[in-house]
């Protein structure tokens, strides 16, 4: 038995379970354990399933049909604890997808659960984030694997120089010097200016291949008002959706879409998120079809 099939549960599924010829492999983690303001991104697995089978599936963009690709949906690993056990049960279960070839996409949960994934990258494996947060704090609440934290604790197992990072726009004093570290660092207010999707470019040719995380936080909550920790003056829907179309060509190993909390939503927020998972599968197949 497989850790996916030891660790996860039944739910909606967007995909079947076999696992030969599937373009891209979906797992829910709904976990918000460390959530620090408003509870309910457990949900957001299956709201953003119930979305992405509701969209539109033809990216007329990347001019692929979702709708038409084979995926493979393990459905939502268990709820556990605490964040100690659940970045280990991440970290088993997507350990085995690397090492069987498998392109996956979480779906959170809070942010917390990227840190067990992203563990698994190779090397030469740039992480791109979508957030309105640094998440760089040393611990939170006694907890130094809380959804606060989780990039701290990447940036000390990786460089610091491989995030780029898009939407940060809340941060304590201590974050911001830390993310003057990055490879990239783009504020919403610059996000539609000149020249900063090619420099977003330029970050990710000095790369082999990309981690894709987006907080739905990275959003203004006016375009995704269903989030644990929303932060006004975010990025529009439109301009995260650019800097996705601008990864094509990169080699998406794998993506994560966090912190989606329906109960505070009015339906926006997990549409976002849909279309967002819609386009970077669109991504994936055409990674796949390269020679």
């Amino acid at each position: 038995m497989s850790y996916a099939e030891c660790f996860s549960a039944f739910g909606p599924l967007v995909g079947s379970r076999e696992e030969r010829g599937n373009v891209l492999t979906v797992l829910g983690v709904p976990f918000d354990g460390t959530t620090s303001y408003r509870p309910g991104a457990r949900f957001g697995p299956n709201a953003i399933r119930e979305a992405f089978l509701n969209v539109e599936a033809y990216s007329n963009v990347l001019k692929v049909d979702v709708e038409k690709l084979k995926l493979r949906d393990l459905g939502n690993l268990s709820r556990v604890s605490g964040p100690d056990e659940t970045t280990r049960m991440v970290t088993k279960v997507t350990k085995e997808l690397v090492q069987r070839g498998q392109r996956y996409c979480m779906l959170g949960g809070e942010h917390s659960i990227t840190l067990g994934s992203f563990r698994n990258a190779p090397e030469n494996t740039a992480f791109v984030v979508f957030d309105a947060h640094f998440d760089l704090r040393d611990e939170w609440e006694g907890s130094r694997l809380s959804h606060a934290c989780y990039l701290r604790r990447i940036t000390e197992e990786r460089e610091p120089s491989i995030v780029a990072h898009v939407g940060g726009r809340a941060a304590t004093e201590e974050e911001w010097r830390l993310a003057r570290k990055f490879g990239l660092t783009v504020k919403p207010l610059d996000a539609d200016g000149h020249g900063s999707l090619g420099r977003f470019k330029r970050f990710l040719s000095k790369f082999k291949r990309v981690y894709v995380s987006i907080d739905i936080d990275g959003l203004d909550p006016a375009f995704a008002p269903g989030t644990g920790t929303p932060e006004p003056g975010g990025l529009t829907t439109l301009t995260l959706l650019k800097y996705i179309y601008a990864l094509k060509g990169t080699e998406i190993t794998a993506f994560d879409i966090v912190e989606v909390s329906p109960p505070y939503d009015n339906g926006s927020t997990t549409t976002a998120a849909a279309r967002f998972m819609n386009e970077l599968a669109a991504l994936v197949y055409l990674q796949s079809k390269k020679p």
